[in-house]
């Protein structure tokens, strides 16, 4: 239960109906809702009426972007994008530069874990008759095309990079939790049981 949801049962108790909850709940969720919206038109770049040759960006990746794309077992993170627009007459050339970090959690000890990005990443754009994404590498935009969202995109990289088996190094890890975890392997039960023993055992030290 997040801290908005414990906000709306204390204030519940106080008003019957619940009707002065309901309002502060509606006017928090629609003030997050316009942040984040906000938040997200910066990663809209206009190139119609940008001149030929390379235009420089800079974007800052933080917890709120991935509430709208959101990265299984990702809690949050900070990635800085250094981005750049090449515009030629028939063409553009998309360079995504980026380097941060990833929050997530360790697949062994259960602590918190961060995940180093660092990444060079390239899409380029023909302009043709009409719309078309099915090639991830050339991305063809129609003539009524002005601008695009390059969000879903640095989504993409960054997906990319996020491994499958998420890991501290050794000494990294919490000596308690790694300990449990040798003795429960070392127990000499069915492998179901095993299984159950160590996360159970792992239960007990969160």
């Amino acid at each position: 239960m997040n801290n908005n949801h414990l906000i709306l049962k204390k204030l519940c108790l106080f008003k019957k109906d619940c009707t002065f909850a309901a309002h502060f709940w509606n006017d928090s969720l629609f003030e997050h809702m316009t942040k984040l919206e906000g938040y997200l038109k910066q990663f809209v770049v206009q190139f119609s009426g940008l001149s030929l040759g390379i235009h420089e960006y800079k974007f800052e990746v933080v917890d709120l972007f991935f509430e709208q794309y959101a990265i299984e077992d990702v809690e949050g993170g900070n990635i800085n994008v250094d981005f750049s627009l090449e515009k030629r007459e028939n063409m553009m050339e998309l360079n995504f530069k980026m380097a941060g970090t990833l929050k997530t959690v360790c697949d062994r000890c259960l602590d918190p874990l961060e995940i180093d990005i660092d990444t060079n990443d390239q899409l380029l754009i023909k302009f043709g008759a009409e719309t078309n994404s099915d090639n991830e590498e050339l991305l063809i935009l129609g003539p009524e095309a002005y601008q695009i969202d390059i969000a879903p995109h640095i989504y993409e990289f960054i997906t990319i990079q996020f491994p499958l088996r998420k890991v501290h190094d050794d000494e990294d890890c919490d000596p308690a939790v790694l300990a449990k975890l040798q003795e429960a392997i070392a127990t000499p039960e069915d492998d179901d049981d095993t299984t159950t023993n160590m996360w159970d055992e792992l239960k007990k030290l969160k």
